[in-house]
Formats: structure tokens, sequence, C-alpha cells
């Protein structure tokens, strides 16, 4: 697997977004929801993007409840360069006492390594009618 970029290392990129997919689990499972997606632009690089579609547990939940990741992927596409993609390791989504918004820290991997983190607050508040939305960071060591 190739390194990560040099124009990514050690980057701080601000990131505004949405949510444009909520995932999937029942009939698949009854315990973990899968591939629930966003996409969102970044500031600190130019014409960049990051998409990231997680898997996590449990898949229903009550407010105030704290979600385990348990995989999913990302991507970071910046401008004429290649993509750069990797996975999601440890991590947590905690959920606020109405469950409209919540805090989701979780490390990003680039192979075995890992290579950064995703800091960021997920707002439920306007869905509907406009979907989730997500801001936050996305740290590169």
């Amino acid at each position: 697997m190739k390194r990560i970029p040099e124009m990514l290392r050690r980057k701080t990129l601000e990131m505004h977004g949405v949510e444009i997919f909520p995932g999937i689990g029942t009939p698949f499972s009854q315990t973990s929801r899968f591939g629930a997606v966003f996409v969102a632009a970044c500031e600190g690089l130019d014409a960049t993007r990051f998409l990231g579609w997680i898997n996590y547990t449990p898949i229903f939940f009550e407010p105030g409840t704290v979600c385990s990741v348990i995989g999913g992927g990302w991507a970071v596409f910046s401008g004429s360069s290649l993509p750069v993609f990797g996975g999601f390791g440890r991590g947590s989504v905690s959920w606020n006492r109405n469950g409209k918004l919540a805090l989701a820290e979780i490390t990003l991997l680039h192979g075995s390594s890992t290579t950064g983190q995703v800091h960021a607050i997920l707002n439920h508040f306007p869905f509907p009618p406009a979907p989730p939305t997500i801001e936050g960071t996305v740290r590169f060591f």
C-alpha cells in the first residue's frame, strides 16, 4: 500500500459535509449498521473532498447512547492527485440526550498503520427535510 502523500502528512483539514446514505442493517444484521456514507468539502488543501462510509453498533439506539465504530473506509480526493484510501479503526459516536447531535471520534488507518483521526459533530436537526450534516476535522499524522 502506498504511503500517505506528503501533501496530507501533518495536515489538519476542516470538513463540512452531509450524510448521503444512512447505511443498512436489517435484514443483514440485527446488531450493526453498515455503510452510513458522508461526503465533505475540506478546507486546508485546494479542491479536497473527504468521503467516509462507516459501520457501527448498536444498530438501533436510544438518545445518550455511545455507538462503537466497527469498521468502514475513507477516501480523500484532492485536485489532480490520485485518491488516497484507508479504513476506519477504533472509535465512538456519542449521541446527546435527544439523539440529534453526536460527537464522532474515529482513528484513520492506512494499511495496518494508524495515520490520523476524525473529530466531528454529526447534526440530525435539519433532518428531514435536509440531510444530516457533519462538521469537524480530519487530522493526518
